[in-house]
Formats: structure tokens, sequence, C-alpha cells
């Protein structure tokens, strides 16, 4: 997949409200690839207003990025190749 086709594929994903989990079948072939999915995932999330939430992976085959990204929690997915990004746009306070 290329990173426009990552891109695309991610805009699309990103809710125009509430919470939505995209679910990769197969993580990237290695770590490098895997953080630069998770770097565009950040940067869109936050550009569309829906910051990234949660980040599930495989831990047993990348057992150092649960502390890649301090700031979103990494769990781990429990089965071998799943990858989930999950983003939260937050709901906005009601005018009065």
């Amino acid at each position: 997949m290329t990173h426009a086709d990552v891109d695309k594929l991610l805009e699309a994903a990103i809710p125009s409200f509430g919470r939505t989990t995209l679910t990769l079948a197969q993580a990237p072939a290695n770590e490098r690839e895997l953080l630069r999915l998770f770097e565009r995932a950040l940067v869109l999330g936050n550009r569309r207003g829906a910051p990234l939430a949660e980040i599930q992976v495989p831990l047993a085959s990348f057992p150092d990025l649960a502390g890649a990204f301090w700031h979103i929690p990494i769990e781990d997915s429990s089965r071998d190749g799943v990858v989930r990004l999950s983003f939260e746009r937050p709901e906005l306070p009601h005018a009065a």
C-alpha cells in the first residue's frame, strides 16, 4: 500500500462524530512502517478534529512499541497481524 493509499484510507475512517475503529487485518511488514502509519494517523486525526485515541497492535511481533506513543494507549491486539486504530471526535459542549 502506498503512502497516498494509507492517507486516503485514514481520511475515510476518521469520524465526523463519535468514535470509530479502523482494523487492518495485516500489520505492516516492519516496525518502521508501523510507526509511519501511527504518525500519519496521529497527524490526520488531529487535522480532522478526531484524535487518535487508542492503538491495538500484536505486541508479540512488535514488543518495543508499548512506549513509542506514550500519549496514546497501546494495547495488545492479541491476534497476529491485526492492527486497530481508534479515532474519537470529542463532543462539543452545547451552546446555551
